[in-house]
């Protein structure tokens, strides 16, 4: 198999994780929150999906719009009702929280829609030819999505009064609260917002993979992966380190195996947590 394209998947799987990360790393950034639930988050959006055009025959456009609002509104109960209370505590209160939340919404999608695998065969089929080389149309969306997402929040949080307010209450809570910004309502909105990407994820992920309750922790791991190496709370950072892992696992998946190429990335996770706890870009974390 030649190097490019070998080169051309890995940057495309990487596109995939940063479009996992993307929510999980924005909800960090803000709040301090490791939300063990996003990765059912992207489940519950991967399996409306589905629901909703291989069995409502709604077209797929529909998908990309309702599901990040449905995925919103729970993280907006989840803040609202319950993490609210928790999240100035210790953060072990949080974590245990979201993991409370998670195995909540296992279940409940299993009940839902059962146990088995779900997909979506003839959305975003076929392929198309990038520098020479056939790629899924299925995996060119989810990486062209992922960047628009994390460039959009990028600009969002530099550029809009809302956006500052949000960098504000991540960098310096007290001087936002004496400013007039209700940290309340900034924090209800971002855990809203991570959530929406997350369902935006589980919207884009359901034509390349196959969708069952157990997606979100078959992908999450690899997405703390990512902002771990990347930096928790920084973009630019979680967006090189997602392409960086995927060319690794591409690679080291073709040289030496998919189960060693996969584990590369986690020894890449422990030498950043001994080498540069800070990741690459990041704000660092203690824990």
């Amino acid at each position: 198999m030649p190097v490019l394209e070998l080169l051309v998947g890995g940057v495309l799987l990487g596109g995939l994780y940063a479009l996992m990360a993307c929510g999980l790393n924005l909800i960090f950034g803000v709040m301090r929150v490791v939300n063990f639930a996003h990765g059912e988050f992207m489940a519950v959006g991967a399996l409306t999906t589905v629901s909703l055009v291989a069995g409502a025959h709604l077209p797929f456009a529909v998908a990309i719009v309702v599901v990040p609002l449905l995925t919103a509104l729970m993280g907006f109960a989840f803040q609202r009702v319950i993490l609210r209370r928790l999240v100035d505590g210790p953060m072990i209160m949080s974590l245990l929280a979201t993991f409370a939340l998670s195995t909540i919404l296992v279940n409940l999608s299993i009940l839902i829609w059962g146990g088995g695998y779900r997909g979506l065969p003839g959305v975003l089929g076929g392929s198309v030819r990038v520098l020479g080389v056939d790629v899924s149309l299925s995996r060119l969306v989810a990486f062209a999505g992922a960047l628009a997402v994390s460039l959009g929040v990028w600009w969002f949080l530099s550029a809009t009064r809302f956006g500052r307010a949000i960098r504000s209450v991540a960098q310096a809570p007290e001087l936002a609260t004496i400013s007039g910004i209700s940290i309340e309502r900034v924090r209800t909105a971002t855990f809203a917002l991570g959530s929406a990407m997350a369902g935006l994820a589980g919207v884009l992920l359901a034509p390349a993979f196959a969708s069952d309750p157990q997606l979100g922790s078959r992908f999450m791991i690899k997405a703390f992966a990512v902002i771990i190496v990347g930096g928790m709370g920084s973009y630019p950072g979680a967006l090189m380190a997602a392409i960086l892992l995927g060319v690794v696992e591409v690679f080291g998946s073709y040289v030496v195996g998919p189960v060693i190429g996969s584990a590369l990335l986690f020894l890449i996770m422990l030498a950043a947590l001994l080498i540069r706890p800070r990741g690459l870009l990041g704000v660092g974390m203690r824990v």
